[in-house]
């Protein structure tokens, strides 16, 4: 049974993510890999400025490694596309092809990793749905 999981940099551009995470937020894999999102574009507004205090909290604290904590993911997040300024809309009202964004409240954990000099270089984040 695999655990919805990611991988991010510590500035929160997305490196990898499993499948099961892609499923989990609704996304296509590729947009999960090198950089093309960011860890709190997927989330809340709260589950972000929730997420970077605790981040904060830990990252310089080469006692503390992981932190358990929970968010509200993005399903189908409403992601800004190059060269578009507005969404199409048909008779004042969204496209129908465009998907309807919902939210998720999951519990995840997320695990710093460090250089030799402890610096944070990698967070491991993995999520499970509430």
């Amino acid at each position: 049974m695999a655990i919805p999981a990611c991988l991010w940099r510590r500035t929160g551009e997305i490196y990898k993510a499993n499948r099961e995470f892609a499923e989990l937020v609704g996304v296509d894999g590729y947009m999960l890999r090198d950089g093309r999102l960011c860890i709190y574009e997927l989330m809340a507004e709260d589950s972000a400025v929730n997420y970077w205090e605790k981040y904060g909290h830990v990252a310089f604290d080469s006692n503390q490694k992981a932190v358990l904590t929970s968010c509200v993911l993005r399903f189908k997040p409403a992601l800004p596309t190059h060269g578009s300024t507005s969404p199409t809309t048909v008779r004042g009202r969204e496209s129908e092809g465009k998907p309807e964004e919902r939210f998720i409240s999951c519990c995840f954990s997320f695990t710093i990793r460090r250089d030799p000099y402890g610096i944070p270089t990698l967070i491991v984040g993995n999520f499970i749905k509430c």
